[in-house]
């Protein structure tokens, strides 16, 4: 099988998005999502000490599942929902715009 998978760690690399319509990068390893396949546990790193109006879920460890309808792909951490709009072997995004006007989108690299 060689479809990519969530399992391991991504770093947040960019946040859009949001009614302020922000725009931020971050450096690798600064906020760290490790995804655990086998206990549908995700483990968040945080470590931003920017002062940002979104950067994230803040550091904890989250359940989280994976949900596929049609050819839609949407992740579920907790009660927030993100589109899984993209999942390649180095890049992920996540979207929480698909469900919100005023949502935010996440890209990661590993």
């Amino acid at each position: 099988n060689n479809e990519p998978i969530l399992n391991g760690s991504w770093s947040v690399i960019n946040v859009i998005g949001g009614l302020a319509g922000i725009d931020d990068n971050y450096e690798e390893d600064v906020i760290v999502w490790d995804f655990d396949e086998q206990t549908q546990e995700l483990t968040v790193t945080n470590n931003n000490v920017e002062l940002v109006i979104y950067d994230g879920l803040a550091s904890g460890i989250y359940s989280y599942e994976v949900l596929i309808e049609d050819e839609n792909t949407s992740l579920i951490i907790d009660d927030i929902i993100y589109d899984l709009s993209i999942l390649t072997e180095t890049s992920l995004v996540l979207d929480e715009g698909a469900f919100t006007s005023d949502g935010f989108q996440l890209t990661f690299s590993r």
